[in-house]
């Protein structure tokens, strides 16, 4: 397991935004983001083997409801944030949701679910690949920052759930986090 420090993740994420083209970063975060998607998916599928059950792609939708929550988080849904989404959909096989059928799965998404995918991940954290598990976070950081110039309060405190206290580097508060984040 890989300690992480969020504000080099958001210095480096915003740095990528600020000197890279549209494209490359809506593919860098796709790219960030997908080797712990597939481990994740891979572990799940072995379980649902053991298990006797079907894998229905479950592993892209707690993935998918994250990106919408995510980027939907400050009241926008802005082109290269759904771009980027699309990039991800593409990357995965799988049909991207209408801009409508994104802002619907968003309203109807509660936090309870949102905090239950979340804690799914982490508690895989110790069974995953450091280095993935960092990247991914550094892609969902992309993610936060994906056609606009700000990051904000909502995205911090989803964000802020990846990290560990006592492990890694999360400012305890958005407005710690807004003085710290040069």
């Amino acid at each position: 397991m890989e300690s992480m420090n969020l504000i080099s993740m958001m210095n480096q994420a915003w740095d990528r935004k600020c000197n890279v083209s549209k494209q490359d970063f809506e593919l860098r975060a796709k790219n960030l983001i997908s080797h712990c998607f597939v481990e994740i998916e891979n572990k799940y599928v072995a379980f649902c083997r053991e298990k006797g059950s079907e894998y229905k792609d479950e592993v892209f939708y707690i993935f998918q409801r994250l990106i919408v929550y995510l980027t939907l988080s400050d009241g926008d849904f802005l082109q290269q944030e759904y771009d980027a989404y699309k990039v991800y959909c593409s990357w995965a096989h799988i049909n991207a949701l209408s801009v409508e059928e994104c802002k619907t799965l968003y309203s109807r998404t509660s936090t309870d679910v949102i905090i239950n995918d979340l804690k799914l991940i982490d508690g895989l954290r110790d069974s995953i690949n450091g280095e993935n598990y960092s990247s991914m976070v550094l892609g969902f950081c992309y993610m936060s920052l994906m056609g606009d110039k700000s990051f904000d309060e909502n995205e911090y405190y989803i964000l802020r759930c990846f990290f560990r206290s006592g492990y890694d580097y999360c400012p305890q508060t958005w407005e710690q986090f807004k003085r710290e984040w040069k």
